[in-house]
């Protein structure tokens, strides 16, 4: 796979040079997931202008307005009605957005620190102590 010039095979960039992997530290990565999960939920409670002021037959205030607009043969009700479709689609597909990079960054968080305890364990100090991912990395380099 090619992505933007980097060679992921081999790990060079186009100029041939050896080029690190991703760094990520896991404070960064739990940032960026708690983020994106109180934005999803602002989306939901904020961004809602189709699901606001329903009714008890289940149309919001806006698709009121959109039918009383109508019925008074004024054509922005059609008008009005295609905009909060549009925006609910836009509004929806963030949100899913959101979810799904809180989701995968949770769900990355917990695999590698669940990886970094079995590496610890399985790998022995000379102290009998389990050695730590930090100092394997030290001894890789």
């Amino acid at each position: 796979m090619r992505l933007n010039g980097y060679n992921a095979e081999n790990r060079q960039s186009p100029d041939g040079n050896y080029t690190p992997g991703l760094t990520v530290h896991q404070d960064d990565l739990g940032d960026v997931g708690k983020d994106a999960y109180k934005l999803h939920r602002q989306l939901q409670k904020c961004a809602d202008i189709d699901g606001k002021g329903l009714d008890g037959s289940g149309h919001s205030t806006t698709d009121r307005a959109a039918r009383e607009l109508d019925q008074h043969d004024f054509r922005m009700g059609k008008a009005l009605r295609t905009v909060v479709k549009m925006w609910d689609t836009q509004r929806r597909t963030l949100q899913q957005g959101c979810a799904r990079i809180s989701n995968h960054l949770d769900y990355t968080k917990a695999t590698h620190a669940r990886e970094d305890a079995d590496i610890a364990a399985s790998m022995k100090s000379p102290d009998g102590k389990p050695t730590s991912t930090s100092a394997i990395y030290k001894w890789i380099k």
